[in-house]
């Protein structure tokens, strides 16, 4: 149930002590001078996790350990210095934990299975159904084991030859088809990493694939923050949902090159030949400011027909008509409430927060009107001393006071 950001946030923590290395990475490779460290610190790491592991892989194997592959900064895997579990908070010890484990799994026995295809004829029709069996957990040992879905259970099947004779049972099964999985934070992020892979344009996919899509591990996180933060998507438990906010903001960018992958994709080449040298920045910038130049003088003809949406979100989200300049009406801004006119000068505004606490929309409906408050405790002073008190506004100044 964690943010993107949440995860971010705690292994910059773990890097800033000196535990991981660094997190901001698009990279899935080590090089031989991590590897080296790593393998004179696994029994160390053993330890750490209370973890006894036979270390199956003891040299280097390409799929992880691959220099030519590194780009600015390589994998996410703990430092030599090897952490104190107990030191650490309950959210570090988690991320750090894993890490390790992930890290260890590179050293570990394969998992092995063993699994069975059968083909049956019937009457010209041909049936598969596939066994396996669990024969050495090997790497998987080192996580915690996620309950199976019945539906994915693989059956046992019966020891069969090829060109056997059986008995088959055959019956029709009816079902519904499912409705595409919703996203989670997490999701998400492999779906910016993944934003060319509906693209037509060839040479598109091909740059998106190599820039992994969307932003990068560094921003992906303040991406999705940022929307939080616009009330374009909001997240109820772990699920992302598009607000009527964010609704409106697809259909006024829809068929505009601002939506389109292929945009960035030109964008991501340029600025590569930029780097080689052989691009110039100055003719760069010309085009980004031609670019937006033109959305600027499009997006009132698009707003135009997005109005009437646009008005009854205002009415929606709206606390009440601002005391100020009695036109507009004052909604959420964010960290604070303002009055919808304030492009034509109103500035009236009411922070969400005040002292530690947050208002309510039926404390900032009770200040709009004039009247005081409800008693609100748990205020905290500059010392850092807590206290309760009701709130009123100076109606000269539309400042916030205490009244005890």
């Amino acid at each position: 149930g964690w943010t993107s950001d949440k995860v971010l946030k705690v292994a910059q923590s773990l890097y800033e002590k000196k535990l991981l290395t660094y997190p901001r990475t698009d990279t899935h490779f080590i090089t031989e001078n991590e590897f080296a460290y790593l393998k004179q610190n696994v029994s160390n790491y053993q330890t750490c996790m209370g973890i006894k592991l036979e270390i199956a892989y003891p040299d280097a194997q390409k799929r992880f350990v691959d220099g030519s592959k590194v780009q600015e900064h390589y994998a996410l895997v703990p430092t030599k210095q090897v952490a104190k579990l107990e030191t650490l908070s309950e959210q570090e010890r988690d991320i750090y934990e894993e890490v390790m484990r992930t890290t260890l799994a590179m050293f570990a026995p394969d998992y092995e299975y063993e699994e069975t295809k059968v083909e049956v004829h019937v009457n010209g029709l041909i049936f598969e159904k596939t066994g396996k069996v669990e024969k050495k957990k090997g790497w998987k040992s080192l996580f915690q084991q996620e309950k199976e879905n019945k539906n994915e259970q693989e059956a046992l099947l019966p020891s069969m030859e090829e060109g056997e004779r059986c008995t088959v049972d055959v019956m029709m099964k009816e079902s519904m088809t499912q409705a595409p999985k919703p996203y989670t934070e997490g999701a998400l992020i492999q779906v910016m990493k993944r934003a060319g892979k509906e693209v037509e344009d060839e040479e598109a996919k091909d740059i998106l694939k190599e820039t992994e899509g969307i932003g990068t591990e560094a921003t992906r996180a303040a991406i999705i923050e940022t929307l939080k933060y616009q009330k374009y998507i909001e997240v109820k438990k772990n699920i992302v949902h598009v607000t009527e906010k964010g609704k409106i903001l697809c259909q006024a960018v829809e068929g505009t090159l601002l939506a389109s992958p292929e945009m960035t994709a030109k964008w991501e080449s340029y600025l590569k030949k930029i780097g080689q040298g052989n691009g110039s920045q100055d003719s760069f910038l010309l085009k980004i400011k031609d670019f937006l130049q033109s959305l600027i003088d499009n997006a009132p003809k698009q707003m135009d027909s997005l109005q009437g949406q646009v008005d009854k979100l205002t009415e929606e989200s709206s606390v009440g008509s601002c005391p100020v300049c009695q036109k507009g009406k004052v909604i959420d801004k964010g960290k604070f409430y303002g009055c919808s006119r304030y492009k034509e000068g109103c500035t009236f505004t009411l922070p969400k927060t005040f002292c530690g606490k947050t208002l309510t929309k039926t404390h900032i409906k009770a200040l709009m009107e004039g009247k005081r408050t409800s008693l609100i405790k748990g205020f905290k002073s500059k010392k850092g001393k807590t206290f309760d008190a009701y709130l009123r506004v100076d109606l000269n100044t539309w400042k916030l006071m205490f009244e005890f």
